[in-house]
């Protein structure tokens, strides 16, 4: 508490606008420095009194003789003013948690810091355990000069790119608009609107969890894997599950070059490097045959050459790709090698 605010509880206090527990901070620092026996401090007690108050408040505190056992003596009375005035501080900390709890921000016992980016490049932003923040143009992160023993928190709002170090001991909490998002050590994209309606989790490596505002981390509403993002909707209160726009490749190992391959096999290899769950509408399609070179394509393009192989067509719903299609066209097994899309699909 500065002295701006100080001034500012004093002058509450004697409007009769302050609530219960700062009307209690008052009186205790008035009793501690001014009068012992206040009880109600009056106007004409605070006329004047706020500069001395403030003033010892922030001198140094004695300390007595600890071998002084004298209960008479005048170093127990300092000793025990004092150490009501180290109440007092507790309870002054305690009251500003209260006020921070209430507007559900995270507390950390290091001095929080915060960054803005007002310009038009992507600003990067190391935190003390070695994680790193890539916030976008008009985004700001607050985030403590040391991390908690057990966890670190930041808050974020507009749109950052968050690479975290590892650390299962203390787990990463990102809270955005309505959203926390939590991590042990992953890459993800966090991106609010900036009125706060929308707020959506892309996840590059690893395991998120996110949950909203009025769930818990215990019931998290959910588990994001590399490719899946999760938007959540501030006026439903609700998260709807869905695809990057760009998946990456997740295993450069798996091969796509098909010859008369079975579109089952062709669906399992695509899961297997991109992490997506590709499914079909009917049973007929499945055993299709397909041949063509999807190497170097992204998933979409790829997409784009089966379907337009099998006469079929691709949508993307939520988190699942599902091809549909008549069945087997005898154009099914010409081979396809083009770079570029043939077939284009909307996702839904």
């Amino acid at each position: 508490m500065n002295r701006e605010q100080f001034a500012a509880l004093l002058k509450k206090y004697q409007e009769g606008t302050c609530t219960e527990q700062e009307k209690q901070l008052v009186e205790h620092w008035f009793a501690i420095l001014e009068n012992e026996n206040a009880g109600e401090v009056s106007d004409s007690d605070l006329d004047g009194a706020e500069l001395r108050i403030w003033a010892g408040m922030q001198e140094k505190a004695y300390l007595p003789d600890l071998h002084e056992r004298d209960g008479n003596s005048p170093f127990r009375s300092i000793y025990l003013r004092w150490a009501a005035m180290a109440a007092s501080l507790l309870l002054i900390g305690w009251f500003l948690a209260g006020k921070l709890l209430d507007r559900n921000v995270p507390l950390s016992a290091y001095t929080w810091e915060e960054k803005h980016n007002g310009g038009s490049n992507v600003m990067p932003v190391m935190l003390e355990d070695g994680s790193v923040v890539e916030l976008r143009p008009g985004g700001s992160l607050r985030y403590p000069s040391r991390f908690e023993d057990k966890k670190r928190e930041v808050i974020l709002k507009g749109n950052g790119f968050f690479i975290i170090r590892k650390n299962p001991k203390k787990p990463f909490y990102v809270h955005s608009g309505s959203v926390t998002t939590r991590v042990l050590g992953t890459s993800f994209y966090v991106s609010t609107a900036a009125n706060g309606g929308q707020t959506k989790v892309e996840v590059v490596t690893g395991l998120v969890s996110v949950y909203s505002e009025r769930g818990s981390e215990e019931a998290a509403d959910m588990l994001l894997t590399p490719n899946h993002t999760a938007t959540f909707d501030r006026n439903s209160g609700k998260f709807s599950a869905g695809l990057a726009e760009r998946p990456r490749l997740l295993n450069a190992n798996i091969s796509f070059r098909f010859h008369n391959t079975p579109l089952v096999q062709v669906a399992q290899h695509l899961r297997d490097a991109w992490g997506v769950d590709v499914s079909t509408e009917s049973s007929q399609i499945m055993n299709c045959p397909l041949t063509a070179d999807l190497s170097g394509q992204p998933l979409y393009t790829q997409l784009d050459i089966i379907c337009a192989a099998l006469g079929a067509k691709y949508k993307v719903r939520g988190s699942t790709i599902r091809i549909a299609g008549p069945g087997c066209k005898p154009r099914a097994t010409h081979a396809f090698r083009t770079r570029k899309p043939i077939y284009s699909n909307m996702q839904t």
